[in-house]
């Protein structure tokens, strides 16, 4: 059997991370109509709206896990070795890495002292460094995503710390931590799943014996474009949205305010 080639599509995962970016959008939509127009009752840091935040970062950090998983097993089918295919994984962590820190850059610039300091992006990056490290663990991946959500968990609840690199880890800064703020602890819990169950239902980079039982849609491809698309379409989005709600705000006759903006 001939191994998968590095750019064969899995319609199902490129449909699961464009779902993840409908929810983003969603949510990004509440995000900002709180921040333009503070008159309008809605709160998109608890109840349903919470929810779909951690929803939709879970989602997109699974994706992550699976998606590593696949792309390793297709590196090791092709006979890259080892340290070859870490090479791969790094260099796609240096391009998310890059947008991370411009995503930071200019939030800093938009926002002052709320802006990203560790978000999903920069969360993302690391993972894409620690996880090819851990797939060899397989279901045990399992166990340390459970290890890591208790342990973000008590980080959480516990003392702040006025060490600002202990913030990436989940420990919470005296000050501000920014908004997107995505610690390792517990965010690298979906990321583990994602490596475990990205092993056991694609070996070797290909679907295993449940995919002969999987059809491909007739519009698969259409539902799995902006999940080809992931990375500009995060970087791009917001500033679309905000200008498409402030404009909606306006029209509807409510008040927008700038004064979260710089």
């Amino acid at each position: 059997m001939r191994p998968p080639a590095a750019g064969e599509r899995l319609w199902e995962v490129d449909a699961a991370r464009t779902a993840a970016i409908v929810m983003m959008v969603v949510y990004h939509v509440g995000y900002d109509v709180d921040l333009l127009g503070p008159s309008v009752a809605i709160d998109p840091f608890s109840g349903g709206w919470r929810a779909l935040q951690i929803a939709t970062g879970s989602s997109f950090l699974f994706v992550v896990g699976v998606s590593l998983a696949i792309s390793d097993g297709r590196s090791r089918a092709r006979g890259l070795s080892a340290r070859a295919a870490y090479r791969r994984h790094a260099r796609r962590a240096a391009e998310v890495l890059v947008a991370a820190l411009a995503v930071s850059l200019v939030t800093l610039i938009a926002l002052g002292d709320d802006y990203v300091r560790f978000g999903i992006l920069h969360c993302i990056a690391v993972a894409m460094l620690i996880g090819p490290l851990l797939l060899p663990l397989g279901p045990v991946n399992v166990a340390l995503a459970m290890a890591a959500l208790l342990a973000g968990m008590a980080l959480l609840d516990g003392p702040a710390s006025g060490i600002p690199g202990l913030l990436v880890l989940g420990v919470p800064p005296e000050g501000e931590a920014g908004v997107d703020w995505y610690p390792l602890l517990p965010w690298l819990a979906p990321v583990l799943v994602g490596l475990a169950v990205g092993r056991a239902l694609y070996p070797g980079g290909r679907r295993g014996p449940w995919g002969r039982r999987l059809p491909t849609p007739p519009s698969a491809g259409r539902w799995g474009a902006p999940g080809r698309h992931a990375l500009p379409i995060y970087l791009a989005h917001q500033p679309v949205l905000i200008a498409l709600v402030a404009a909606g705000l306006a029209l509807a006759g409510v008040e927008v305010s700038l004064d979260e903006f710089r």
